[in-house]
């Protein structure tokens, strides 16, 4: 969207772009280099805060060269850094707008977006409004000017029975969904088109590594082998998605369809017996105890649906084995918070990526109490995944993500569940919406075509 063209260096180490001429931010100030090394820099001080850590740490230097002209230097050849600008957490900041709310805590970051915020009622709403100036959309979409709606208002609908009966009264146009008995019922409704995409993300149950009994992956391994996942993909979400074999969804290199065999399928004998090998003993209740301290925990996961359903049937899943476990849903915020301190056991949560270097950003060691939620570590696939990321041989890289992945099932921090597919439920009174990169929407095209 914002750069003219690029290069890199033959020994991966150097890369320059070149912006396009007359982008502005949407409080009027140019884009150029210096916004970009700005806006890179800032994100280095953030360090393992930022999304984007993972794929920036190697940056050795920025250079603004001319007005619209940026050279990124790389301590390592930086295989997983087009991956990294291209990520929605990625976006180029006007200065001014990051310096005014630094200084008085006071607005909102500014973009060069074909939208810009126009209020923000926290927990309630945020309206959108049409920036005019607008006129380097991509390629991907017939429009790539200024778009034709004036303005969009997202609401805070946390129920999705909610959500739905809010669409069908007409008092929203769009919804994503992911119940079944919502995509059942909208299939029948001739006002509303439906349009699905599966993604570049991964639904998983962690365990926090560093918890006992959690940090013993024995203990892992029999939680992930009580784990019926057709059962959650049928049961929760009426198949909406794909079953997980492994910690990369099929959308992404580094996937392997041979790592089946090393899953950890459900398995509830299976389970059992892996926990008497872990020293632990049943009691005549049922349950699981070792050194007098009975296993159980408590998972955590945010308050948006399909979360209760599959947390409902974790709990009975694990319970049939003899592991109660207890269920805590709270706004996302508080779920990163909880697990950016290790304050949790077992956590339901997703990942977004568009690059095999996922592994890195949520499974790696520097990232523990940032984006590694389950505070998992292993030198061994560090180092694979530090390779990976310098990788600049796309088979060489992905068969050293295979080999990650093989480490990665064995120690099991996660158990992956499922792939989802979003479903995007659209009043036909809207027309040119569809569902884009990362799975958010295309709205460049989007026109009301009727009352």
């Amino acid at each position: 969207l914002l750069a003219e063209s690029w290069q890199t260096s033959d020994d991966g180490k150097t890369i320059t772009i070149k912006l396009k001429s007359g982008v502005t931010f949407q409080d009027g100030t140019p884009l150029n280099a210096e916004a970009v090394r700005f806006t890179f820099q800032r994100f280095k001080e953030r360090g393992t805060k930022s999304p984007i850590y993972s794929g920036i740490q190697q940056i050795a230097g920025i250079e603004a060269v001319d007005a619209l002209t940026v050279r990124f230097t790389f301590k390592e050849p930086a295989a997983n850094f087009w991956s990294t600008i291209t990520m929605p957490y990625a976006g180029i900041l006007s200065p001014d707008s990051a310096n005014k709310l630094a200084e008085t805590g006071k607005g909102y970051l500014i973009g060069t977006g074909l939208f810009s915020i126009g209020e923000w009622k926290a927990g309630q709403s945020i309206t959108l409004k049409r920036n005019p100036a607008y006129n380097w959309g991509a390629p991907i979409t017939q429009n790539r000017a200024a778009p034709y709606l004036d303005s969009m208002v997202f609401k805070v609908i946390p129920d999705a029975t909610t959500q739905l009966a809010a669409l069908e009264a007409g008092e929203v146009d769009a919804i994503f969904i992911n119940q079944p008995d919502h995509l059942s019922k909208l299939q029948k409704n001739p006002a509303i088109r439906l349009d699905d995409a599966v993604l570049n993300s991964l639904i998983y149950l962690g365990f926090n590594s560093k918890k006992a009994p959690f940090d013993d992956a024995r203990v892992r391994r029999a939680l992930s082998y009580a784990v019926n996942k057709d059962e959650i993909l049928k049961v929760a979400l009426g198949g909406i998605g794909v079953v997980a074999s492994q910690a990369l969804p099929p959308t992404l290199p580094g996937y392997d369809a041979s790592l089946k065999s090393s899953e950890l399928s459900y398995d509830p004998k299976k389970a059992q017996a892996t926990l008497k090998d872990a020293g632990f003993a049943q009691g005549a209740d049922g349950t699981w105890s070792r050194n007098g301290q009975t296993l159980k925990g408590v998972l955590l996961t945010s308050n948006r649906a399909p979360n209760d359903s599959i947390s409902a049937l974790l709990q009975s899943q694990l319970k049939a084995i003899g592991v109660p476990m207890e269920i805590q849903q709270l706004d996302s915020k508080a779920v990163m918070d909880a697990t950016g301190e290790g304050k949790f056991e077992l956590l339901l949560w997703r990942y977004d990526w568009n690059d095999p270097d996922a592994l890195n950003i949520y499974l790696g060691t520097k990232q523990i109490g940032s984006t590694n939620r389950v505070a998992y570590s292993n030198p061994d696939v560090d180092k694979l995944l530090a390779q990976g990321a310098r990788e600049m041989d796309e088979a060489k890289r992905v068969k050293l993500y295979v080999e990650a992945q093989k480490l990665i099932l064995q120690d099991a921090p996660w158990q992956p569940l499922y792939v989802p597919t979003d479903v995007l439920a659209i009043s036909k009174r809207i027309d040119g919406v569809k569902i884009g990169y990362m799975g958010r929407m295309l709205v460049n095209d989007a026109r009301v075509v009727a009352k």
